[in-house]
């Protein structure tokens, strides 16, 4: 699945600033793809968005439970609920290799992103 990342100023421009302490450090933050905002309901969002922007969790741990919620989402056609989304973090945080087993036939990942 594709990620895309949106270069983000911080509201205190201290957080900005370089080694140099000129302005110019920008922070990224992480934009939901189609499919993860389709297959992800707004509190199972809420919780990957608060995951990705306080990087309390190992960033791979989160975007692979991103992608296991989507394998998962996509399978039944539904919306992963946060309940759902904090087990499968668990799942993943407590064995990395862990995946969704899903014979998927369609292509997940849109070859013309559009960001809102």
């Amino acid at each position: 699945m594709e990620k895309i990342y949106v270069r983000t100023i911080s509201p205190d421009l201290s957080h900005n600033k370089d080694e140099k302490g000129g302005v110019g450090d920008f922070g990224s933050r992480r934009i939901l793809h189609q499919l993860e905002r389709r297959y992800l309901s707004p509190e199972a969002q809420a919780v990957a968005y608060c995951l990705l922007s306080s990087r309390t969790v190992p960033l791979d741990v989160t975007e692979n439970t991103i992608q296991q919620a989507v394998a998962l989402g996509s399978m039944g056609e539904i919306a992963i609920d946060a309940s759902t989304f904090e087990a499968l973090l668990e799942a993943v945080t407590l064995n990395p290799a862990f995946r969704i087993p899903c014979s998927v036939t369609t292509n997940l990942i849109s070859s013309n992103p559009w960001l809102c």
